[in-house]
């Protein structure tokens, strides 16, 4: 899940291009305030279409995927949609000048190539696969867009059992793709090598996906992943009773919204999903990040207040222009609640501007109000619903507990529930779970984990209905 109230510089977006030359690795520094920040693109090719990853090395974040982006006449356009950057260049010989923008800031930035070490994630499976791979689109008719993904399927005649995975929150392509891992990618290899068609699909707005990602909520991309299982119908090496959804994050949010209204699940894969309501996971993701700055406990006590009481402003935000300034006043007042050291990092107008930004948003709004116990209570398939115990985003006993709950109170008793002592919440084997450690940590996933998925799944699937 995305943290509230720590101003990252995080950047995603999914690149087409048209000339060669623009192809490779293009470095440069944004001077922030006093503070460099370094960036890197990454841009390849494959077939005709074009993708770049970003890098922002001096805060690991890596490998990250872009939204849009366009290449003629040597301009050069990249667009990160969701976070509100958007970059502007000129190509002149071996370099770009242009002008980088996020959240209505504006600073130059001269890229030019360079050499970049490869990162060792020795678990992202490399080609020849022994199983096929199709590029597909699947439309979305409720809202009547064209969603792009990946299939996998054993390479061998049959019909096969399928499972579709759900991204987490923010701007993720197919792969799930952060801090240069790739989840998705690696549990879709691993379940096709053990006989499943697996389906990955970038988010709406991301990648080679349509639609519009910032006008996005949870409850649109449960009807993107409700079309993904109609696509799946379609196709006639897929056993159609044996269909399931892995989520992650949000997508743990996701899946069982589907399967309260669809009865054409036979599982669902609960990873690091959220049990509790939107509100009280966001009020501990915040109680995390304000505790190690050694605030005075009566100050610590004031400013959890105060965020609380913004958050709940939200539900009667209509966006009048009353609403907008009371907002911006709201997060002025907290960010005088900050340490000096923090306040000096933080600079006030950009983290106002950022944070109005992320909280007005219509997906922040909604998720706010979700309470997932509402549709956990309606799922009536088997449930596997995993957690790392060092998850700082979504925390494990928790959301565990408040999963189990809900489907006991809708008399929902085929489930396992199932927490790991040393994994985040990418289920790495990990040392804080922090985030700032995804990108150190070179294992993607726990063989552990991937292992009981897909044990749980084929047992699942062989069992005979109660």
């Amino acid at each position: 899940m995305n943290k509230l109230f720590t101003l990252f510089f995080l950047f995603s977006a999914c690149i087409s291009v048209s000339a060669q030359e623009i192809t490779g690795s293009w470095s440069g520094t944004l001077n922030i305030m006093g503070n460099k920040l370094p960036i890197v693109f990454h841009i390849s090719k494959t077939d005709t279409v074009y993708t770049t990853k970003i890098d922002s090395p001096a805060q690991n974040a890596l490998g990250l995927p872009t939204t849009r982006t366009s290449f003629a006449d040597t301009k050069l356009e990249i667009v990160a949609t969701g976070l509100g950057i958007f970059y502007q260049g000129t190509l002149q010989g071996d370099s770009i000048s242009g002008i980088f923008n996020q959240g209505g800031m504006s600073f130059p930035l001269v890229l030019k190539q360079s050499d970049k070490p490869v990162l060792n994630r020795p678990q992202e499976p490399k080609p020849p696969f022994p199983y096929k791979t199709e590029d597909i689109t699947f439309s979305n008719k409720k809202d009547n867009i064209e969603l792009a993904g990946t299939l996998t399927l054993p390479d061998s005649a049959g019909k096969f059992p399928a499972v579709i995975l759900i991204a987490g929150s923010g701007p993720n392509d197919r792969d799930e793709t952060i801090f240069g891992h790739k989840p998705f990618l690696v549990i879709a290899d691993y379940l096709t090598r053990n006989g499943f068609v697996v389906l990955r699909y970038d988010k709406r707005g991301i990648g080679q996906s349509k639609g519009d990602l910032a006008r996005a909520t949870t409850h649109d991309f449960a009807t993107d992943a409700s079309a993904a299982i109609e696509y799946l119908r379609t196709r006639k090496e897929v056993d159609k009773s044996s269909i399931g959804l892995i989520g992650h994050s949000e997508g743990g949010v996701v899946a069982p919204m589907v399967v309260a209204e669809n009865k054409n699940v036979k599982f669902i894969v609960l990873l690091a999903g959220v049990g509790i309501t939107g509100m009280e996971n966001t009020m501990l993701q915040n109680q995390l990040e304000l505790e190690p700055l050694n605030m005075e406990p009566e100050n610590l006590e004031r400013t959890l207040k105060m965020i609380q009481e913004t958050l709940e402003s939200l539900s009667e935000w209509e966006g009048t222009e009353t609403d907008r300034t009371a907002l911006r006043d709201r997060i002025s007042q907290l960010w005088e609640q900050y340490p000096l050291l923090v306040k000096l990092e933080l600079k006030k107008d950009a983290y106002v501007r950022n944070q109005f930004n992320a909280m007005s948003s219509p997906w922040f709004r909604q998720f706010l109000q979700l309470n997932p116990a509402d549709y956990l209570q309606k799922v009536k398939c088997p449930v596997l619903a995993l957690n790392g115990e060092k998850d700082t985003q979504v925390l494990a006993d928790k959301n565990l507990e408040a999963i189990k709950s809900a489907l006991d109170k809708g008399r929902n008793y085929r489930y396992e529930i199932k927490s790991y002592p040393n994994l985040n919440h990418l289920f790495q084997e990990c040392e804080t779970g922090n985030v700032d450690e995804y990108g150190r940590i070179e294992q993607t996933i726990s063989p552990e984990v991937l292992s009981d998925i897909k044990e749980w799944m084929q047992r699942t699937i062989f069992q005979k209905e109660k």
